[in-house]
């Protein structure tokens, strides 16, 4: 587990909450606004509102001064060169607060890719799966559910990659539906895998496995059906009606 995988147990208990009483297009809008309103609500708070504001006025009242000089390039100079500086004073005055205001949506953007990212086949179904830099032959074996007791490693769905002699390589278990496996790479301190991860002394790098994508809306492309679109959407809309709303700079 990364570090931003770390409320990723907080928002799976939320979310299955939120399952009891509407379908997966719903909660992802509800997500979309908690985003937004978490984000710009964190972004007010670590923010120098009222510094911002006192910047943006003194742009604008340099503006006016620029737009109302008649004078030659040279004497417009010192005014351009101050919006440029109160310009720059207001970027190096947001950029830390919206940073830290985005970690909460990077949280939950790391988690819905995993939850809401794509689904294990039908039983039956073939998918194709590649294995890098050495091509191995794979067989899919999906998992047994049972009503009785939770999924053990037997009834996980698995991969098995076998060598040009058929002999069994690597078995791969898929305890989430993640579309790679891969070696442990300094980033998955930030970003974990759920899946797990493959041993540093095998010959196979990374595992690519074309798993079938959720779908949320019955209409347009294929981009659009996924839970990014729907998501991002709402966050941003969201954001931009708190911003105006409660005026925030």
């Amino acid at each position: 587990m990364g570090i931003f995988d770390l409320p990723a147990p907080l928002f799976a208990w939320f979310d299955n909450l939120l399952s009891e009483l509407m379908p997966p297009a719903a909660r992802l809008v509800i997500w979309g606004i908690i985003g937004a309103a978490v984000s710009m609500g964190l972004y007010w708070l670590v923010s120098p509102q009222q510094a911002i504001k006192q910047t943006q006025a003194k742009s604008l009242e340099a503006r006016h001064a620029l737009d109302s000089y008649e004078g030659d390039f040279a004497g417009a100079w010192p005014q351009m060169r101050e919006m440029l500086r109160l310009a720059l004073t207001q970027v190096g005055i947001v950029t830390l607060p919206a940073v830290i205001a985005s970690l909460p949506v990077l949280c939950l953007l790391v988690w819905l890719s995993t939850a809401y990212g794509y689904h294990f086949p039908a039983p039956g179904a073939s998918i194709k799966i590649r294995s890098f830099p050495e091509q191995l032959q794979a067989r899919w074996i999906a998992g047994a559910k049972t009503a009785t007791k939770p999924r053990s490693q037997a009834q996980t769905p698995r991969i098995e990659l076998f060598n040009d002699q058929n002999r069994e390589a690597r078995v791969i278990t898929l305890p989430v539906p993640i579309p790679s496996v891969h070696k442990h790479h300094w980033w998955n301190i930030l970003f974990g895998n759920p899946a797990g991860y493959l041993p540093d002394n095998s010959k196979i790098d990374y595992v690519e496995i074309n798993l079938p994508p959720q779908e949320f809306l019955s209409f347009g492309p294929s981009w659009l059906r996924g839970w990014e679109f729907l998501f991002l959407t709402v966050l941003l809309v969201t954001s931009i009606i708190i911003k105006v709303v409660f005026r925030i700079k």
